[in-house]
């Protein structure tokens, strides 16, 4: 990894922050029609519509925080709300909700992102937490059952955690996964019943590439956090002897499915290029990337929780401020500090995953097979 440092004079950018805000604006909206589309085609208009309220509700809700807390600072409401981009936090936690969730879960939970996760730091630019991971942690957390029956099956990221452990043994274990969710290609397209933003995964990628190339966001996060998770998969796939799918070996497709699965591919681009609540230096970026996609893996594959992108954002927001103050200084110590860091924290992660690979054991069988087999041999034992 090569870390580019520039001493002063600093050049100016080109894009303002209201430019840059606006044009990834634009990029979530396009990523919320997307998922419109895919729920009206698939599932009928009742879908469509359940998503533009959860939008609304979370956007008006936003809109009323702003305005309550700028008239308790004295100051203009409509200048404040301008000027806090609001709208964006709630298009994001609109997008990492699934559909089924209920329009209140979500106003409530917006509610706590805008004056917990923003306000209560300062506003806009002082906040330490993602405000819409706040927010989703909320729901998380608090209103898991308030949810309709618009999707009753269960999402590939729960299944895969509670059926096979994120560990498909082999390929036919991976052939059953596959047939209860679409396939290769429902996978990378994301057209499958979970979070909004897992949508037409390859439409955001390509979005993601297109806001790199305008510099709305910083390249090396997304390609260092979906790199991480993709080598300490690999080695998690050639240390527990995962098989080769039709000739692909198990440390190709392994990592490619988990970087498929879940919210990961929507978080590298939305959610960790975050520039209020990650390091403003590139290598502090690269740092904090590394961190957020070894967390990913050691939460996904040892935790409780069927997707890991959603608390290490959380808990690598933490962090900011530690590798802040850490590759402060001048400009060639930042650069030994910078390499240094990376270099340590690398090999943690390949700790970690070591850890984690002999803390995990390939899945053959998914555990509802097993139990229907168990029943069976049971029924035909008191026959």
């Amino acid at each position: 990894m090569k870390f580019s440092f520039h001493v002063s004079p600093s050049l100016k950018g080109n894009l303002t922050t209201k430019e840059i805000m606006k044009e990834l604006t634009l990029g979530l909206l396009l990523v919320f029609v997307l998922a419109v589309f895919y729920y009206a085609s698939a599932y009928g208009s009742r879908y469509a519509l359940q998503a533009i309220l959860l939008l609304v509700c979370s956007l008006v809700t936003t809109l009323v925080c702003e305005f309550l807390f700028a008239k308790i600072r004295k100051r203009d409401p409509k200048k404040e709300i301008q000027n806090s981009f609001g709208w964006v936090t709630a298009i994001i936690l609109t997008l990492m909700v699934p559909i089924s969730t209920r329009p209140y879960a979500l106003i409530i939970s917006t509610a706590f992102a805008i004056i917990f996760g923003k306000m209560l730091f300062g506003g806009f630019g002082h906040n330490i937490f993602n405000p819409a991971a706040v927010g989703r942690a909320v729901i998380f957390a608090t209103f898991t059952g308030a949810s309709t029956n618009l999707v009753t099956s269960a999402t590939p990221t729960a299944l895969i955690a509670n059926s096979y452990g994120w560990v498909p043994a082999n390929a036919d274990a991976l052939d059953g996964f596959l047939s209860q969710v679409g396939g290769w290609s429902s996978l990378f397209l994301g057209t499958y019943p979970g979070a909004l933003g897992e949508t037409f995964t390859i439409a955001i990628v390509l979005i993601g590439i297109f806001l790199i190339v305008r510099k709305i966001i910083d390249w090396r996060v997304p390609v260092v956090y979906l790199g991480t998770i993709f080598v300490m998969t690999a080695i998690v796939a050639i240390i527990t002897g995962v098989g080769s799918y039709h000739g692909i070996p198990g440390f190709i497709w392994y990592p490619v499915l988990h970087l498929i699965l879940g919210g990961v591919v929507f978080g590298a681009f939305f959610m960790l290029t975050d520039p209020v609540t990650s390091p403003t230096s590139a290598a502090g970026r690269t740092i904090f990337a590394l961190g957020a996609g070894i967390l990913t893996v050691l939460i996904r594959l040892t935790g409780n929780l069927p997707e890991g992108c959603l608390y290490s954002i959380l808990l690598m927001n933490m962090m900011t401020p530690l590798i802040e103050s850490l590759l402060d200084g001048k400009q060639l110590d930042i650069l030994k500090k910078a390499k240094h860091g990376f270099i340590y924290l690398a090999l943690v992660g390949l700790a970690i995953t070591i850890f984690a690979a002999c803390s995990v054991h390939p899945v053959s069988n998914p555990k509802g097979e097993k139990e229907a087999k168990v029943v069976e041999n049971v029924e035909v034992n008191v026959l």
